[in-house]
């Protein structure tokens, strides 16, 4: 993982309101901004003006603006987080062009500049000559896996990319093909999430177009991965300068503003001396020799041009006649593959103590955090803990007493319990990370600028959960508070068995499968009833509600009938939370003075919780690991949320096949480029396993009903072959968990805007973000 920028100024475009000092003072921005990313090796600048090259390290006695003159310039920035091989290696990584002798015809003036942002876990040593340079595919044999099982042999995939890309100029100058086109079937022959940023000197080209124009510094090619897990950001908005880089820049009204994520699977070629971009595509490469025959015949397979990527039809999926069963046996062997490359050789933590875990997991309890936690302890040396992070939020004046409680930690305590039960050898290290709201608003500002371009209230509370989960800080889950959340558990459980008509006072933190089955009747699902009134298509509960309408439509009926008994009216049960008498008309407590003058202080090193009626010392651990696990993906793929099931109902498997492929291809704009951000900031590294290029060709071409069966219930139905994988490798607690978004598991949701919107009512996931700070004056 590194921090990358770019700075680029034309000297053909005529512009006089840009200055040296100007760009100078946006260089300086740019490398702080990409600082936080890269801890082991600090931001170095490199840059290349009229054939000259000056790498400043650490920023240290900058040109000033009177040493510079407005001409061609391009600054190249990068930080480094150390990863893979023995040391780390320093970039901008500057290398020759070319690895083997020039010819007399040629000189080299200067040589090339690579940023590199990623990890190559496997790379093709040779793809098929006869591709036609949009699909191509690597033959048996041919598939390296650079991850080594012993450290002796670990070497800095930096330097095989490097390498690559000398291979694709010397291809370009010796060969009919132009230096864009190799350099993009370099890229296609990584698989493994990145970005990169690559200058090329003009004397290092075949052909030099732009020297007609008085000489150029030559090109600059930019880009990411076909899926964008990795971010980069770009800014064109200052005529005759383009800015790229990992993170947005706070660079006042010019380049502050207007960034945009770059779309992924293509390299774009810039040339600094006119400003003129083009792009071209980066042909997908499926690895055969994994997939092996998990997968039709390539030549079975529709090669579409949609971002270049190589996507199997639903009448490939009809020729996988595979069971139920043999799906999830092939899926398991892929994921757990995909886990390895990315745990196998973990470096150390920043700590560099062996008490502390190399390897995290962002552990919302659920089953694609459970089932990646549970891969990992087949990985990673035994005698390393393995640090499992969980995030709760509440509100500044709920008290610090007991310990914080939401549905993902609920959730995370019963799948803990069950993995030291199935794998006692290893040192599970859960982290509860609990986070008062006022620490949110303390961070809000540095939050905002990490998802710029991105704005809205989803964007930030979901970013809000992953960025404390990302820092780590928080204690460790004691023996006594894992019992005691059990025993809540089976308590409200054996309550529900006993008395299967009682209506909960608020809807359960956890939900099971099971819900759905005590309903059944001779072992057959009972459907639930639509919502009565006009034109919804919503699900009404089994029982309880009085209109036997849905929430939103529940709430909407009691209206004219709560406005006409002067607003006190709270008709249904099952919507406004009434049971019995056990509360005065239904109506809530009042807090007390006293317990609305409580404050919260933000967590210290030692502090106190009362569990079970006993106050427990707790002291605060921050994880060092720099491997964080996710499971972004699995829920795009095969179906997880509930917005799957209604799709279904309304236009079967053909709408929800065509659905999953839209979210697949817009994970880079709404997930993976705001993940990276934010959870970078704290010096770490994000890995997706789900996104593996070998178990999304897998869970491509397999048919829709081996993913998931939407006649089943919720917690059953949903992600169907994950949950077979989970009961294959020993872990079935979380096999029948209802999914909940990370913004609703972790309350952050809940708190966030209430704060920011009065109610949680009033806030909708695509609302542009309110500041707290606007909203209370």
């Amino acid at each position: 993982m590194c921090g990358i920028g770019l700075l680029a100024s034309f000297p053909a475009v005529d512009n006089t309101v840009i200055h040296n000092a100007l760009l100078l003072d946006w260089n300086e921005r740019l490398s702080e901004s990409l600082a936080s990313r890269g801890p082991d090796v600090p931001c170095r600048q490199c840059h290349f003006n009229h054939g000259n090259i000056d790498i400043n390290i650490n920023n240290v006695a900058p040109p000033t603006a009177a040493d510079m003159q407005w001409s061609a310039g391009v600054t190249l920035h990068a930080s480094v987080l150390h990863m893979r091989g023995h040391y780390p290696v320093a970039q901008p990584l500057s290398f020759p062009p070319s690895s083997v002798p020039t010819p007399d015809n040629i000189q080299v003036v200067q040589n090339c500049a690579l940023c590199w942002n990623g990890e190559c876990y496997t790379y093709c040593d040779k793809v098929d000559e006869e591709g036609d340079g949009i699909h191509t595919e690597c033959r048996n044999g041919n598939m390296v896996e650079l991850i080594s099982t012993t450290a002796s042999e670990e070497e800095s995939d930096t330097v095989l990319v490097t390498k690559l890309v000398q291979q694709a100029i010397d291809q370009s100058q010796y060969s009919d093909m132009g230096e864009h086109e190799a350099i993009a079937n370099a890229m296609s022959r990584i698989h493994g999430e990145y970005s990169f940023i690559l200058f090329v000197p003009s004397s290092a080209s075949s052909t030099i177009e732009s020297n007609k124009n008085g000489g150029t510094p030559g090109y600059v090619y930019y880009g990411r991965d076909f899926l964008g897990r990795r971010s980069l950001l770009v800014n064109k908005s200052v005529h005759g300068v383009v800015a790229v880089s990992s993170v947005a820049i706070d660079g006042g009204d010019f380049i502050g503003k207007n960034w945009e994520e770059i779309p992924p699977g293509i390299v774009y070629r810039l040339d600094v001396y006119t400003g003129e971009e083009s792009s071209l595509p980066i042909p997908r490469v499926i690895n055969k020799e994994t997939l092996g025959t998990l997968m039709p015949p390539i030549e079975s397979i529709e090669k579409r041009t949609a971002r270049c990527t190589l996507e199997p039809t639903v009448s490939d999926g009809a020729q996988f006649q595979k069971s139920p069963d043999d799906a999830a046996e092939n899926l398991l062997k892929l994921l757990d593959r995909a886990v390895k490359r990315r745990v196998m050789q973990a470096p150390p933590p920043k700590s560099q103590s062996t008490s502390d875990a190399s390897v995290a997991v962002l552990f919302s309890g659920g089953i694609d955090s459970v089932v990646l936690a549970a891969l990992c302890h087949r990985h990673v040396p035994l005698n390393d803990p393995i640090d499992l992070i969980n995030v709760t939020f509440y509100a500044s004046n709920a008290g610090r007493n007991d310990p914080p409680t939401s549905p993902d930690r609920l959730a995370a305590i019963l799948s803990y319990h069950e993995m030291k039960y199935r794998f006692p050898d290893r040192i599970w290290r859960f982290i509860a990370v609990d986070v008062p709201y006022q620490e949110v608003l303390d961070q809000e500002e540095h939050i905002l600028r990490l998802i710029s371009p991105l704005d809205s209230t989803m964007d930030f509370n979901i970013a809000t959960a992953f960025w404390f989960a990302g820092r780590g800080k928080g204690r460790i889950l004691g023996v006594d508070e894992v019992e005691a959340a059990r025993r809540g558990l089976e308590r409200k459980a054996g309550v529900c068995h006993e008395n299967s008509s009682i209506i909960s006072p608020k809807e359960p933190l956890l939900r099971f499968a099971i819900e759905d089955k005590a309903n059944n009747v001779n072992g057959s699902p009972k459907t639930r009833p639509t919502c009565i009134r006009e034109g919804c298509t919503r699900l009404a509960p089994h029982s309880g509600c009085v209109f036997q309408a849905c929430k939103w439509c529940c709430g909407k009926l009691q209206g004219p009938i709560s406005s006409y008994l002067g607003k006190s009216a709270r008709l249904c049960p099952a919507h406004n939370h009434i049971v019995g008498q056990s509360k005065s008309n239904g109506m809530q407590k009042e807090p007390s003075s006293d317990e609305k003058t409580k404050t919260t202080t933000q967590p210290s090193p030692s502090y106190c919780l009362r569990i079970d009626g006993n106050e427990t010392n707790i002291c605060t651990v921050t994880s060092n690991a720099k491997v964080l696990l996710s499971g972004v993906g699995a829920d795009e793929q095969m179906a997880g949320y509930g917005r799957h099931r209604t799709t279904y109902q309304r236009g079967g498997y053909e709408a929800l096949h065509a659905e999953l492929d839209i979210e697949v291809n817009r994970l880079w704009t709404r997930n993976l480029g705001r993940d990276d951000r934010v959870l970078s900031d704290h010096g770490k590294e994000a890995r997706f396993p789900y996104l593996d290029e070998d178990v999304m060709a897998y869970l491509k071409v397999l048919p829709i009903e081996k993913k998931c069966d939407m006649t089943r219930p919720l917690g059953e139905g949903d992600k169907l072959i994950l949950r077979k994988v989970a009961r294959m490798i020993g872990v079935v607690e979380c096999s029948s968990l209802v999914k909940r978004a990370i913004q609703f598991g972790s309350r952050i949701a809940k708190v966030s805007d209430k704060s920011r919107f009065g109610s949680c009512r009033q806030a909708t996931g695509q609302s542009k973000i309110v500041s707290a700070k606007d909203f209370q004056r």
